[in-house]
């Protein structure tokens, strides 16, 4: 079984309960809207959909949207949700498209599952136009570094920043494969998220003592961590309680952005 495939079954586990505490955030899907640049009727695709809420949250903005996943349950959920749209079961590495298909392309938060970089980009560029551009929201090791969760889960970050790929090994999987990053968009965890990602509560720490949020991310749900976990709650409590946790917070910095949408474009 590959890491793709393993995330996948974790992801049919967790799916459950997944739409409690991970809706789009409007801002980021309109961002990921504007950056794709494409008008209507041409398709774009999404890659490693979910339960499509961004999929959706896209494709409310006018913009002709299909879903792909591995899991089973996750595609379930979004046909039942918006069973208007096209949702696909595939596997990101042997994309079941033709070539030229698709007048863009977007993922969010999938790129720390992938193995495969050059064989995913390889795919991605191959049912792409020309002209078309592919977009990527994700978090840069240098970004989760500056996340105060550093100061309470300090392997469980550790673990997760070491799955994140950073700009040189994304950019050079993309030259490999014929795609050209044109930019870099900094995005922000919102004062009031929706969508409750890692760094969801950065401005709201609270939200890491609800055992359901905890449970929809990655790193809390499937690095085995859960002495780290109980003891880094205990930690952020007592901190929150004594007033300390507003300095340590203050000690990590933002200044790269907290997330970062990538665009690249296929000449």
């Amino acid at each position: 079984m590959t890491g793709y495939q393993r995330t996948s079954a974790i992801y049919d586990r967790i799916g459950s309960g997944y739409d409690r505490t991970r809706r789009a955030d409007p801002n980021l899907a309109a961002e990921i809207a504007k950056l794709l640049a494409v008008e209507f009727p041409n398709p774009v695709l999404d890659i490693g959909c979910g339960t499509g809420n961004y999929t959706i949250a896209v494709a409310d903005r006018h913009v002709v949207t299909i879903g792909l996943d591995q899991s089973t349950l996750m595609l379930r959920r979004a046909r039942a949700k918006e069973p208007r749209l096209d949702w696909i079961a595939g596997n990101a590495e042997a994309l079941p498209f033709a070539d030229r298909s698709f007048a863009g392309a977007f993922c969010t938060m999938t790129l720390h599952h992938l193995q495969n970089f050059d064989a995913v980009f390889s795919e991605i560029a191959r049912v792409l136009r020309s002209g078309a551009r592919f977009v990527a929201f994700t978090a840069l090791p240098e970004q989760a570094e500056q996340f105060w969760l550093n100061a309470y889960f300090p392997e469980l970050m550790r673990r997760a920043v070491e799955r994140m790929p950073g700009r040189d090994r994304i950019e050079a999987s993309l030259q490999f494969t014929g795609l050209r990053l044109v930019e870099l968009v900094p995005f922000n965890v919102p004062e009031r998220p929706v969508d409750f990602v890692l760094y969801c509560g950065k401005h709201r720490p609270e939200l890491y003592f609800d055992a359901k949020v905890r449970g929809n991310i990655f790193a809390f749900t499937a690095l085995d961590l859960a002495q780290e976990v109980g003891e880094g709650l205990a930690k952020l409590d007592a901190d929150l309680s004594s007033g300390r946790f507003a300095e340590i917070a203050a000690s990590y910095s933002d200044a790269l952005g907290d997330y970062v949408l990538l665009v690249a474009e296929k000449p």
